[in-house]
């Protein structure tokens, strides 16, 4: 997925491969929805993709689209391998993806504090349903992440016995 770069024009570009996939799951979840107002978002997003273009109000909507197919295991069950394929290619370049991919990139930058240092510990503990707290600490250096359904965060970093977060 491309935002095109026209007079005017945000639209979100879908590739050809991935086209057929997205129309399906759109369309599949729309036939669902007995509320014709509640069916209408993804009517339109089958459409656009049909036509190779989403509208950029709809973004948000492809990435729910294909997270919720991807992570229920409904694209490999319906279309194998090779939908499973294009539709992770679509989601990485949906704004939510990228989003994810800076605070990823963020936190690796944090973690590089602990290079090359003795590793003292690592411990996971639930922190609540569905949410997990990972400490790791090396050398003098101590860094807290929390992960949950949103990804997962930086919480603080204690550096020689000092720290900051929390």
């Amino acid at each position: 997925m491309k935002v095109a770069q026209g007079p005017g024009s945000r639209a979100v570009k879908v590739g050809e491969d991935e086209r057929p996939y997205l129309v399906a799951e759109a369309r599949a979840l729309a036939q669902r929805l007995a509320d014709p107002a509640a069916r209408r978002p993804y009517e339109e997003v089958a459409a656009g993709a049909e036509a190779g273009e989403v509208p950029e109000e709809w973004a948000g909507l492809v990435a729910t689209l294909v997270e919720l197919s991807l992570e229920t295991g409904r694209a490999r069950e319906v279309y194998g391998p090779a939908g499973v394929r294009a539709l992770l290619a679509l989601w990485k370049r949906t704004p939510r993806a990228l989003e994810l991919e800076a605070r990823l990139e963020e936190l690796n930058r944090a973690l590089s504090a602990l290079r090359g240092r003795p590793l003292r510990a690592v411990s996971v503990s639930a922190a609540g349903p569905g949410t997990y707290a990972v400490r790791i600490a090396a050398g003098d250096d101590e860094v807290r992440l929390v992960a949950d359904r949103a990804g997962v965060h930086l919480r603080s970093i204690e550096v020689g016995g000092g720290g900051i977060g929390e």
